[in-house]
């Protein structure tokens, strides 16, 4: 699902249900203040749309949302001590396992997706993502954390009013994608704003561990997971 670099294939894991989130919950929406938000270059996206010249309008505001966005993105995850990309090129292909996957310093998206979804624009700004995160490769980088930050920049921050996941006893943390987004969501609300940041710096430097969320809450993951659930089905 996620290689050395920031692979990703979306949705090959199956994902729960996702209903309307009740209007004025905490967790609909989160915009906190970014206290250590600075100014980072743009990179300049470029967009080939060469087998599908259809989507050359859908391709050129993909890359500008790209620009808008990824200085956000950057302020919003552990970059301290990163240095930003200088261009990212989006590339469209007629034939790929997933909707969109990033890999070094380029997204792949598929030309059949974007026919059928052409409001999928999330998925670019999930993609964006995983290319600011950046994490070497090692075992202190679980997968289902990776896949969960980057939803959680798409779906609580890019498309905050979007439909919420029913979570249930059958779920866990590790189920990465909108579930984890969730759960994070939860945990920074309640406990940490800067909880995300945290964890992305960690993997950003080899230094994650399940322990960084009772650093960050006083309580164990397992312990967080299941009160979630409970804030959940409650």
């Amino acid at each position: 699902m996620i290689t050395t670099l920031t692979v990703t294939l979306l949705l090959l894991t199956a994902q729960p249900p996702v209903t309307p989130y009740p209007t004025g919950d905490a967790l609909t929406k989160q915009a906190y203040h970014l206290a250590s938000a600075k100014s980072v270059p743009t990179p300049k996206v470029t967009v080939d749309t060469t087998v599908a010249p259809d989507l050359a309008e859908w391709g050129k505001h993909a890359g500008e949302l790209m620009e808008q966005w990824y200085p956000v993105v950057w302020n919003l995850l552990g970059t301290q001590d990163a240095k930003p990309m200088s261009a990212i090129k989006v590339t469209f292909q007629l034939k790929q396992d997933a909707p969109a996957y990033a890999t070094g310093g380029g997204i792949f998206v598929s030309v059949p997706w974007v026919r059928a979804h052409p409001d999928d624009f999330g998925m670019m700004i999930h993609e964006m993502t995983h290319l600011v995160q950046a994490y070497p490769g090692s075992r202190n980088t679980p997968g289902w954390l990776v896949e969960g930050i980057a939803d959680y920049i798409r779906w609580w921050r890019y498309e905050p009013e979007a439909p919420r996941p029913k979570i249930t006893e059958k779920n866990k943390y590790t189920d990465a994608y909108r579930v984890t987004a969730y759960f994070l969501a939860y945990l920074t609300h309640k406990y940490d704003h800067g909880l995300v940041q945290k964890l992305d710096k960690a993997m950003k430097t080899r230094a994650y561990s399940d322990s960084l969320f009772e650093t960050s809450t006083g309580k164990k993951l397992d312990d967080l997971w299941a009160e979630f659930v409970a804030y959940q089905t409650r």
